[in-house]
Order: structure tokens, then sequence, then C-alpha cells
């Protein structure tokens, strides 16, 4: 991922607001605490996006900044998080199966 194929829109802020609220709950942050700071952030990163829109020549370090934010969270365990709730899918496998075969009798077995 380089900065020119980043693209700062709300699914890229939900994305890092997610991933923040993550962050958080791995220092052991629960419950309303944790519901306070992803309000929070998600407050903070709308109102920063805004900015973005209004303010055009702060749009480059805007964006910067939220790049920079998106590779610190994958760095930091983003990739557990997805792995963990979209655990890959178990392939089915048969159980080994014995296969019997009849032989026919042979001329010795016969008399």
């Amino acid at each position: 991922m380089d900065l020119g194929n980043f693209t700062l829109n709300p699914i890229t802020l939900a994305l890092l607001i997610l991933g923040i609220v993550e962050f958080v709950k791995k220092f052991g942050v629960t419950g309303n605490k944790l519901t306070l700071i992803s309000m929070a952030v998600g407050m903070l990163f709308a109102l920063i996006y805004k900015f973005h829109e209004f303010y055009p020549p702060a749009e480059q370090y805007i964006e910067l900044a939220f790049f920079g934010l998106a590779a610190g969270l994958c760095a930091s365990g983003i990739y557990s998080f997805v792995n963990a709730r979209f655990p890959p899918q178990s392939t089915a496998t048969l159980k080994d199966t014995q296969l019997t075969t009849r032989s026919t009798p042979t001329d010795k077995e016969i008399q």
C-alpha cells in the first residue's frame, strides 16, 4: 500500500476507528469506557475528515496522517483482529475408507 493508492473516505475512516478501538482493547479497556473512546475517536476522525474537505492545503498532511495510522494499525495487530473474526474456511476431507474387493475363487479353492 502506498500513499498514491490510499483513499480517504468514510469506509476508510470506519476501518481506522475499528482498528483504534481494537488497539485500545489490548490495554484492558472495556465497557462504557471503551464505548466513550470509540465515540470520541469517531467524532475526532469525522471532524478531521470534514476539515480535509474544507481546507484543501491540509489535504496531503491529513491523508499522510491517516495513512500512517493505517500502517501502524496493520503492524500492531489488526491482522489478528480480522483473522479472529473471519477464520479460514475449513476444508472438508474424506475419511479413509477401506475397500474390500471380492476375489473370484481360483481353481484350487474350488476343489
